[in-house]
C-alpha cells in the first residue's frame, strides 16, 4: 500500500451565528483516477476515531442509491398531489356537487319535428 502525506486545511463558513472555520482535507491529482476515482464517481467515505477510509461505491451499492433516491422523490410527488387534492377538495367545498338546468329539459311537445327540418 502506497502513501501520501497531506495537510489538513481549514475552509471558513457563515453560519448565521457569525463566522467560523472548520477542518478541511483535499485530494486531487490523477492517482486518483488510477486508483478508480475518476470524475462524476460517488464514493463512500467510512470514518472512526483517527481514522478515515474513501471507497468508491460499487453497482450494487449505486443502483441501492438510486433506488432510495427514488423511493424518496415518489413519496413527495405523493405528498405533493395530496396536498394539491386537500386544497382542491377545500376550493370545491361550497360548489354544488350536480350540476342541473334551472330550466326543465326539453319535453316531447317542445320538440321540433321531423318534417319541419326537411323543410329547411
Amino acid at each position: 500500500m502506497k502513501s501520501k502525506n497531506i495537510k489538513v486545511a481549514y475552509t471558513t463558513r457563515y453560519p448565521q451565528s457569525g463566522i467560523t472555520t472548520v477542518p478541511k482535507i483535499q485530494i486531487e491529482g490523477r492517482w486518483l483516477e488510477s486508483l478508480g476515482f475518476s470524475i462524476g464517481s460517488t464514493v463512500m467515505v467510512e470514518y472512526e476515531q483517527g481514522s478515515i477510509r474513501i471507497r468508491p461505491l460499487t453497482e450494487e451499492e449505486l443502483a441501492a442509491k438510486k433506488q432510495q433516491e427514488l423511493q424518496a422523490d415518489l413519496a413527495h410527488r405523493r405528498a405533493e398531489i395530496a396536498a394539491m387534492e386537500k386544497s382542491l377538495a377545500a376550493a370545491y367545498e361550497g360548489l354544488p356537487k350536480v350540476a342541473e338546468s334551472a330550466t326543465p329539459y326539453a319535453t316531447a311537445q317542445n320538440k321540433p319535428s321531423k318534417a319541419s327540418h326537411r323543410k329547411k
